[in-house]
């Protein structure tokens, strides 16, 4: 986040010519980050609780959600963790934009997004949903 700033500092404007692929490059690396976060609570869960059925490169939130509902593991954990994934909320939200940039610039106006604001909240609500996971399951400390 801190090196968007800086590039918006450096140059006025995101979309000016000499900002924009340093812009898109450092906005798809915190997606990354923020994608890989995720990624990481959902092997740490399925590490601390034991969950069969799922191979190490094969870590998806459904697969996750299903095992923890099949074994009786953490309803309140696997509710927290759909409820980030459902459809327009903030983690959905950073997969679908990971998804769009693949294609298009989240520069441009067709994205109509409000980059640096978008990302400051969605990171501190990803912030939040790991303190709310780890207060709710203290295993996952």
């Amino acid at each position: 986040m801190k090196k968007i700033k800086n590039i918006k500092s450096q140059y006025g404007d995101l979309l000016s010519k000499d900002a924009r692929i340093s812009a898109e490059m450092e906005i798809d690396s915190l997606i990354s980050q923020m994608i890989g976060t995720f990624d990481c609570l959902l092997f740490r869960i399925i590490d601390k609780f034991h969950l069969s059925g799922i191979p190490p490169d094969r870590i998806e939130i459904d697969k996750v959600l299903s095992v923890l509902s099949a074994e009786s593991k953490s309803i309140e954990l696997a509710n927290e963790i759909q409820k980030a994934n459902q459809e327009g909320n903030w983690f959905w939200m950073i997969k679908h934009l990971r998804n769009y940039s693949m294609h298009g610039s989240l520069l441009s106006s067709d994205a109509n997004l409000d980059v640096i604001p978008f990302f400051e909240q969605t990171l501190v609500r990803l912030r939040e949903f790991i303190k709310t996971i780890k207060m709710k399951e203290p295993t996952l400390q």
